[in-house]
C-alpha cells in the first residue's frame, strides 16, 4: 500500500511544510509538491506531522483496574489492592481484550510503539499484531506465582518462546523481572544468566523505600545490585528512577543504561520526583512512559510530556531546564531502530495532530504547542509501518465500542458500576 502525505508542517531536521511519500511501510520520499500515485491521499494543510510518540513503560491489560484504587501508598496499593485482584481477575482473556482498550487509548494519543510487562503476555503480542501497534513484551518476573506462571523458571522458560514465536520487526521480546524488591538475588542472577544480550525492563529506585529494603535484604541500593549481577546493561531499561543519587546516575552511565520517567503515576502515588534534568545532563538516554492506567489513571503520553517538563523546571529551579523541543525529542524516541524521525528509510511511523483546537490557537512555535498546550484530543491520524490505524479521529477497521463493552461487563465482577 502507498500513502501520500501532502502539505503538512514536517518536525524533521529540517521542518517545513512538505509531502511524504510512503510504500511498503517505509518513508520513500520527503520533499514539497510530490507527484506520486498513491493508494491513500491525506491532506495534511494545517497540521503538524511529527513521528509517532513511543510509551517506553506501561502495563496495558491493567485498564480493568482504572479507578479502582486511588489514593494509596505504593506498598498498600500493590500489596493490598492489586495484587490479591490480579490473583483473581487476571487471565488470557482479560489481557487480550483489556490490552486492545489501552492500545486504542494510546492510539488516540499518538502513539505507535510501547513496552509492556504484564503476564500473559502472548495476548499482548497478538492483540498488538492485531491493532496494529509496535512493541516491546515482557513476561512479568517475581518469586511468587502469578496468573500465569508457577515461578521464575516458568516465567524464564516462557520468555524464551514468546521468542520463538513472536519476535519479528513488530514485536520484540524482553526479561522483565519486576523489581528487586519482588525478587531475591538468587533470582535476579538467575535472570541475568538467561538474559544476557538481550532487552531487560526493570521497575529500578521507584520510592526511597524500594532503597531501604534493598540495603536491608541485599546489602546493596538496586542500581549497584543490578550492576553486581550483571543486569544493568546498554539493553537495560530503568522505569522510574525516583530514587537515583549520584552513585546511580554514574552506574547507569557507565552501563549505558537507559532510564525511562513515568512522572505523573510516581506523582499520584507520591512516590517522588526523579532527577531527570540531571541524569539527562550526564548524557543518559531518557524516555518517557504512562506506567499503567490502573496508577495514572490515563495513557495520554502528550500529558505526560508537559508534566515532566514542568516539573524538571520547578525541581531545578530552571525555567530553561527541559526546554520544549528536548521533551519533544523524549516522546518520540522509538524503541524501534529503524523509527522516531521523519526520514526517507526509516519506518512510516507518523502521527498527524490537526491545528483546529482552541489550544493551537495562534500557533508561533510547534514544539512549544506540542509540549505545554496540545493533549490526545488533537491527533488526528496515526500511521504505523505505513498503515493507517487511525484516520480523521475515527479508527480504521477496528469496533472500539465493542471492545469497551467487553471490559465494561468484565469490570461489572470487580464492582465497576458502568
Amino acid at each position: 500500500m502507498s500513502i501520500l502525505i501532502k502539505n503538512g508542517y514536517c518536525l524533521k531536521e529540517k521542518d517545513e511544510i512538505c509531502d511524504i511519500f510512503i510504500e511498503n511501510g517505509k518513508i520513500k520520499k520527503i520533499e514539497k509538491d510530490i507527484n506520486k500515485q498513491a493508494d491513500e491521499i491525506i491532506d495534511a494543510s494545517n497540521c503538524i506531522v511529527l513521528p509517532s510518540f513511543c510509551n517506553a513503560h506501561t502495563h496495558l491489560a491493567m485498564s480493568l483496574f482504572r479507578g479502582m484504587a486511588d489514593d494509596l501508598a505504593l506498598m498498600d496499593w500493590l500489596n493490598n489492592h492489586i495484587f490479591p485482584n490480579e490473583a483473581k481477575y487476571v487471565n488470557k482473556e482479560m489481557v487480550y481484550i483489556c490490552s486492545k482498550l489501552s492500545m486504542l487509548e494510546m492510539i488516540r494519543g499518538g502513539v505507535g510503539c510501547f513496552m509492556d510487562m504484564y503476564f500473559f503476555e502472548e495476548e499482548v503480542a497478538k492483540a498488538a499484531l492485531e491493532i496494529g501497534i509496535k512493541g516491546i513484551i515482557g513476561e512479568g518476573i517475581v518469586d511468587f506465582e502469578t496468573p500465569s506462571c508457577k515461578s521464575v523458571d516458568d516465567a524464564l522458560s516462557k520468555t524464551e518462546s514468546l521468542k520463538r514465536e513472536f519476535e519479528s520487526e513488530k514485536i520484540k521480546v524482553s526479561f522483565a523481572p519486576h523489581s528487586t524488591y519482588t525478587l531475591s538475588k538468587d533470582s535476579l542472577k538467575k535472570i541475568s544468566d538467561k538474559a544476557q544480550g538481550s532487552i531487560i525492563q526493570i521497575h529500578a529506585n521507584e520510592t526511597t523505600g524500594e532503597v531501604d529494603m534493598a540495603l536491608k535484604d541485599k546489602g546493596k541500593r538496586p542500581i549497584a545490585l543490578l550492576d553486581e549481577l550483571g543486569l544493568l546493561t546498554d539493553k537495560t531499561y530503568l522505569a522510574h528512577c525516583v530514587a537515583h543519587n549520584d552513585n546511580d546516575i554514574e552506574l547507569t552511565k557507565k552501563r549505558n543504561a537507559k532510564v525511562i520517567n513515568v512522572p505523573q503515576s510516581n506523582l499520584k502515588l507520591a512516590s517522588g520526583i526523579a532527577p531527570i534534568y540531571k541524569i539527562l545532563k550526564n548524557d543518559i538516554e531518557v524516555l518517557i512512559g504512562t506506567d499503567g492506567s490502573a496508577s495514572n489513571n490515563n495513557l495520554d503520553i502528550i500529558e505526560e510530556l508537559r508534566t515532566m517538563s514542568l516539573i524538571q523546571k520547578i525541581i531545578s529551579m530552571d525555567e530553561t531546564a527541559l526546554n520544549a523541543k528536548d521533551t519533544f525529542n523524549m516522546g518520540t524516541k522509538s524503541l524501534f531502530e529503524d523509527s522516531g524521525k521523519l526520514k526517507e528509510g526509516f519506518s512510516a511511523d507518523i502521527t498527524i495532530i490537526k491545528l483546529d483546537s482552541f489550544e493551537a490557537t495562534p500557533m508561533y512555535d510547534p514544539y512549544s504547542y506540542l509540549a505545554y498546550a496540545a493533549n490526545s484530543r488533537d491527533v488526528s491520524t496515526v500511521i504505523v509501518d505505513g498503515k493507517i490505524i487511525l484516520k480523521d479521529r475515527k479508527f480504521v477497521n477496528i469496533d472500539e465500542e465493542e471492545i469497551k463493552f467487553k471490559v465494561k461487563d468484565m469490570a461489572k465482577k470487580l464492582g465497576a458500576w458502568h
